[in-house]
């Protein structure tokens, strides 16, 4: 087998995965007396197209602010 056989033959079994952009997490802290302080959270989720705005409940670890926004994508998508 000749290499540009070869190389098609490899090209056409590759599997190209979809681009799944990174959901960041924002915090947003002012400080006080007592130290630093959580005031808001929120995210930025690529639906459709264009930017969501995910607004977070205050409090909660990591893995529930992922969670939550896995639940809202899912809905979303649902939805449409």
């Amino acid at each position: 087998m000749k290499f540009g056989k070869r190389l098609n033959t490899l090209e056409i079994k590759t599997h190209v995965r979809e681009y799944t952009p990174p959901i960041i997490i924002h915090t947003i802290v002012e400080p006080s007396e007592s130290g630093p302080k959580e005031i808001g959270v929120f995210t930025n989720v690529l639906l459709e197209g264009s930017y969501q705005r995910i607004d977070l409940e205050l409090g909660k670890p990591h893995e529930e602010y992922e969670k939550q926004i896995n639940e809202y994508i899912n809905f979303s998508f649902e939805i449409t």
